[in-house]
């Protein structure tokens, strides 16, 4: 497959992946940007389904930004003599913020594996091959998110 097919493919599920992921449209831009740029660099050396390829990149790209915002407030905040505050990617939720909470007290891999079946729409065994783990960790995983959101969130219905 031609790169600028792959492109053309899967470009608008993984930025609203990443928009979603970010919390904020020009970095889920910017890291979608980063996602097809990592994408093309390895392209020659990639051979399998390409659809859990990209969201593993785009899962490694969105810790790598997550990483370098934690060390760039850290340094300011030692800079400025002050302890460094918790940053996180948040899930956009529009319009429920009881949901963006729940979600907010997953573990990181337990929301990567819940929000790459739920919003990414991906296969059990799409996961595991995105996130390079087990399929069945990825059944545990995703099992304890659904169970802690259940519990968070007992008058909704069932999280599928």
């Amino acid at each position: 497959m031609v790169f600028r097919e792959v492109f053309e493919a899967h470009h608008a599920e993984i930025r609203r992946y990443l928009v979603n992921r970010a919390g904020d449209a020009a970095v889920g831009e910017e890291l979608a940007s980063e996602t097809f740029a990592r994408a093309f660099a390895a392209s020659g050396r990639f051979s399998g389904a390409v659809r859990p390829w990209l969201f593993a990149i785009a899962t490694n790209v969105l810790r790598d930004e997550l990483r370098a915002r934690r060390r760039r407030l850290a340094l300011l905040e030692r800079l400025r003599g002050e302890r460094p505050p918790v940053v996180a990617l948040a899930p956009v939720v529009p319009g429920d913020p009881e949901l963006a909470a729940a979600l907010a007290t997953l573990r990181r891999d337990e929301l990567d594996v819940l929000l790459l079946h739920a919003w990414a729409e991906l296969t059990y065994e799409e996961i595991a091959a995105a996130l390079d783990l087990p399929i069945g960790t990825v059944r545990s995983r995703l099992s304890r998110a659904r169970a802690r959101l259940r519990s968070l969130l007992p008058e909704r219905s069932p999280v599928r």
